[in-house]
This record gives C-alpha cells, structure tokens and sequence, in this order.
C-alpha cells in the first residue's frame, strides 16, 4: 500500500469517568489539560508536522470542541469538526463515510498526547511497505515490549505473547473505506472495542476460533509467531489484519487511570522543561 498523502480521524468522543486528579470532573478524554493544554492539542501538533498528513476530521462533542479548537479550525483549511457517534463503531463508520473518496484513513484516539510526528511517520513507513493479499485491509500498530526503555520501562500496559515476539497494542489504526462492505464487520468491531482491555472477550468479538487459537496457540502455548496469526484472523475474517511494528511506546499510552495521568503529567512537564 502506498500513497503520498493521508487522511485522518481524530477520535475524540471517550469520556472518563475514573477520577485522575484532586477536583478532577469526569468528562472528554480530549479535554483533560496537561500543563495548560488540551490533550488534543498535543495530538494535533504530532498530526500536523507530519508531512504525509492531509485533510483531519475530528469526532467527538460539538459544543464542547469547538472552544478548544476555534483557533485551529480558523487558522487550518484542512481540519473539520463533526459530531462524533455513540459507540466506537458509529465514529468509525462517520470517519470513513467522511473520507470515502480516500483509500484510506489513519484513525487515531485524542487522548494519547504523547505521541509524536515520529511515531506516526514510523507507522506511516510500515504501512507504505505493507504486502497486501486482500481487496479490504485493516492495519494495527503495535510496539514490541523492548521499545519499554527509559521511563516507560516500569510503566506496565496489557502485552501480548507470541512465539517470536511480545507486544502492546497503539493507538491509531489505518482502516480502508471499502471495509464497510463486509457483511457482519460492524457488529464484530462493536464488540471487539467494548472488550479492547480483556484479551478473552476481544477475541470472542471475532468468532470462537480466533478466541481459541488466541487464548491456546498465542498466550497459552505460544506456539503461533504474529505473523501466522495475522494469517489466521485474516482468513477468518475475510480481510487483511496487519500489525505493524512501531517503536515509539507512547503511543500505547491512552489515560485511563491516574496512574496514568500522572505518568503522561510528567513526561510532558518533562518536555516543556527541556524547551525552556
């Protein structure tokens, strides 16, 4: 898959509900401020000095957005705000309805203000080189436990065994508009982003025998590689599932918890410290 120029989709409807600091009043993931700033704002700034980015749509709520980001969308032609949906799989059928003249489109959640034009970069070559077999295709990032160095070496994320690797799921995904076609995709992807944080009940989401060969051939024998069972789900699934290597653990750090949030606290402190 190659292109010069891609669209993306700013996910910007989760809400927390978990309190994550002293006053804190559970709202938009994309709102919670680190050092004066929305958590959004660090995502747009990864977004827009990547070259290959093209035209952005942020989704999420309206009337709480706009504020935060009268500024961008008066200076920048290429952002739009639009009403996110109700569930994940509706901002994912909003976000590929909005760009389904592209081929394809970068998804990516508002709440990881971490992450860096690196990164995306990174995740942008992976996929520019990423053999196709399928008319349809999904492509996941996902960073390898030995990227864990420096500070995020004790900071712990759910990871996943195969048999020549470990890893931690990120948080963006390149999806094609053509995947709407897919007779029961929609139900599925539902219930596979309800169940994203238990590895039993996201595998169910996709049918008994992923869930099986997952729980058995990955975590429990560790007998499949990645790649085989990418093989396998694709097949299953009737579309192309691609993990792509990212080596930038940031990205797999969304604010959840207030661990969380004081781990993301610090490290953006930590940054403006070392502007200044």
């Amino acid at each position: 898959m190659s292109t010069s120029i891609i669209d993306v989709v700013v996910l910007a409807s989760g809400l927390n509900q978990i309190p994550l600091y002293e006053g804190y009043v559970p709202g938009y993931k994309a709102l919670i401020p680190y050092h004066g700033r929305a958590s959004i704002q660090y995502v747009l700034d990864a977004l827009t000095a990547v070259p290959r980015v093209g035209r952005i749509c942020i989704e999420g709520p309206q009337a709480q957005l706009q504020p935060e980001l009268a500024e961008r969308l008066s200076a920048d032609s290429r952002i739009t705000l639009v009403e996110g949906g109700e569930s994940f799989l509706d901002s994912l059928v909003i976000g590929l309805r909005h760009f389904q003249d592209a081929p394809a489109v970068l998804f990516i959640a508002a709440d990881i203000p971490l992450v860096t034009p690196e990164a995306i970069q990174s995740f942008l070559t992976a996929w520019e080189s990423a053999p196709t077999t399928y008319p349809q295709n999904l492509f996941l990032s996902a960073v390898p436990k030995s990227a864990y160095t420096g500070p995020y070496e004790h900071f712990t994320k759910p990871f996943n065994h195969y048999r020549d690797i470990t890893l931690c799921h990120g948080n963006f995904f390149i999806a094609e508009p053509a995947l709407l076609e897919q007779p029961g995709l929609k139900e599925r992807i539902d219930r596979f982003y309800a169940g994203r944080k238990n590895a039993l009940t996201t595998t169910l989401a996709l049918g008994w025998k992923i869930a099986l060969a997952y729980l058995i051939e990955v975590e429990g024998l560790h007998l499949l590689t990645l790649e085989q069972f990418a093989h396998f789900v694709s097949k299953e699934l009737g579309f192309g599932v691609t993990p792509l290597l990212v080596g930038y653990p940031e990205i797999t750090i969304d604010v959840d918890e207030h661990d969380d949030y004081d781990f993301v606290k610090e490290r953006i402190e930590e940054r403006w410290r070392l502007k200044s």
